[in-house]
């Protein structure tokens, strides 16, 4: 196994706080053979001092500057020069478990994948929760992988390990337009070339939600335009495959609703500061856009919490939606802290370690 080179990519952009502990986790693995590709996006911040400290110990190393271009952009620098026959990325803020690398690279070549995913630690104030986005058994086609892959966090880009070959044949870069799930189209892109899929069931990579400026820690209605040409790319994407037992059209609703429920909700959090006239016209600029129009009539839920957003969007009752908001957001601040209360000692430490 040692005979293969995985390079492991990772974009830095003003991340001082946490890249100590990635890189630390990352020279840890436990097969050696790496390249760790970091691709500096014009960072103001200690990130390049902290690199450079690692890379005087470290030669496995490989150190790009370049001004600020988006973390896709960096993403593409870094394949572009990536010599691994495997890839994986790892997110500045956040850690691996030693074996990350190692465990990865046996099940990719022992099962002839093309792709294959672990699962992750979800690390934030609350607390520690495992997920496992795929649970892959013989015979899955690849309308269940690609189900996997577009739901919850299973179209990041991370917790994976990709083909190289494949990305370069079939000329496979990041969308540097999107800077918002920009992932998830690369990923239904590559799996589009695939044939064979696993998964392994540790939780090997560290989320780190502690991180709250993240990028992914907020949604804005200034995202709209972005989850649109998202959406869109989704469905140039999937459409030509005409898979069996997969609707695109309900994948694409479910989407929709998931950013416009997100929208409410953040309108609502906000209500102290914007005023209810404001986040009343937020919402509907929102429910304006002609892409939305067309799903907003099928949205739908089985979720009890959601079910009177649904209604209450469906019906064009916005200012209830907003009271329903913010009564909610009251309910999860409540549960947020009965949830710090209970953590146990290790949690406290692993959170207390970023």
């Amino acid at each position: 196994m040692d005979k293969f080179k995985v390079s492991i990519i990772v974009p830095v952009f003003n991340c001082e706080q946490y890249i100590s502990n990635c890189l630390e986790s990352i020279v840890s693995q436990t097969h050696r053979n790496i390249e760790i590709i970091l691709v500096n996006d014009g960072s103001s911040d200690n990130s390049e001092s902290i690199i450079k400290k690692f890379m005087e110990k470290d030669k496995r190393i490989v150190y790009f500057y370049q001004e600020n271009s988006g973390p896709s952009a960096a993403r593409n620098t870094g394949i572009t020069n990536s010599n691994g026959k495997y890839l994986v990325f790892v997110d500045s803020d956040d850690t691996i478990d030693n074996s990350y690398v190692e465990s990865l690279l046996k099940a990719i070549v022992a099962t002839r994948s093309d792709i294959v995913c672990c699962g992750y630690k979800d690390i934030s104030e609350y607390g520690i929760v495992n997920y496992t986005d795929f649970k892959v058994e013989k015979g899955d086609s690849l309308s269940a992988y690609i189900k996997m892959a577009s739901h919850g966090t299973g179209g990041v880009l991370w917790s994976k390990i990709y083909k190289k070959d494949i990305i370069e044949t079939n000329n496979l870069r990041m969308n540097k337009k999107l800077f918002m799930s920009e992932d998830l189209i690369f990923v239904l892109q590559y799996l589009t070339y695939c044939k064979n899929f696993n998964a392994i069931p540790q939780y090997l990579y560290n989320y780190n939600r502690l991180n709250q400026k993240s990028i992914s820690c907020n949604i804005s209605i200034d995202y709209m335009d972005n989850y649109v040409k998202v959406w869109e790319e989704i469905i140039t994407t999937l459409k030509p495959l005409s898979l069996k037992d997969f609707n695109l059209e309900k994948l694409i609703t479910k989407k929709v609703q998931e950013f416009v429920l997100n929208i409410v909700e953040s309108q609502s959090k906000n209500l102290h500061t914007i005023g209810i006239n404001t986040s009343v016209n937020n919402i509907n600029k929102v429910l304006s856009k002609r892409f939305i129009q067309r799903y907003v009539k099928e949205f739908n839920s089985n979720n009890l919490i959601n079910k009177p957003y649904v209604f209450f969007l469906k019906n064009k009752l916005i200012k209830l939606s907003i009271v329903y908001g913010v009564i909610l957001t009251f309910l999860k601040s409540l549960r947020r802290k009965w949830k710090i209360k209970r953590l146990g000692a290790y949690e406290k430490k692993v959170i207390n370690s970023y």
